[in-house]
């Protein structure tokens, strides 16, 4: 693995929702390969491996196709929504035992949690946590250069899902990019 790719495990949703609007007629099969680069389309004819690492800008441009049909005028809530939902369905595979955190891991083992399941997604960037007020936090991203956006808002859900899931209490996660190598996710206690 030499490009910036992310694991398997999370790619695969993303081939079965596009097979899934070429079933229900939403979207062609020429129509995909417009949009996605030769390289891209072998993973749609096969199972993708859970270990497997995919190169992350085939992750974006699948991702970007998914909310451009899905979600034309609500692309970053589709993006956030996804993340949740992907946070939601590797909790349910059991295979990233980070996702098992329960109340009692309140403060910095949520964000050393997060921390480490990032490098177990993603190939790379790195990850840090810092614990804020009232049981806020950020996760600062830094060699995030590979990080395409659509990737920082999945994210962005996936960390607001596993933080809300950890600590019991309602968390909003916001993130930004405040120069082209760092990515920044602050989570708040939802009001």
């Amino acid at each position: 693995m030499t490009a910036p790719s992310i694991k398997g495990t999370t790619f695969q949703k993303v081939v079965d929702d596009l097979l899934e609007l070429v079933e229900r007629r939403r979207l062609t099969r020429r129509q995909i390969e417009a949009r996605l680069e030769t390289e891209d389309l072998a993973y749609l004819d096969e199972k993708v491996s859970p270990a497997a690492w995919i190169p992350i800008g085939t992750y974006a441009r699948a991702i970007e196709l998914l909310a451009e049909r899905h979600a034309p005028s609500q692309r970053q809530a589709y993006l956030v929504e996804r993340g949740v939902q992907a946070a939601e369905r590797l909790a349910s595979l059991g295979i990233y035992s980070q996702l098992e955190a329960t109340t009692e891991n309140l403060g910095p083992r949520i964000g050393h949690m997060i921390v480490s399941l990032a490098g177990a997604i993603f190939s790379f960037g790195r990850w840090r946590y810092e614990p804020g007020e009232n049981g806020g936090f950020s996760i600062r991203v830094e060699d995030a250069a590979a990080l395409p956006e659509v990737a920082r808002f999945t994210v962005q859900g996936f960390v607001q899902h596993v933080a809300s899931r950890a600590s019991g209490l309602p968390m909003r996660v916001l993130s930004d990019r405040p120069s082209p190598d760092v990515v920044v996710y602050r989570g708040l206690r939802a009001l």
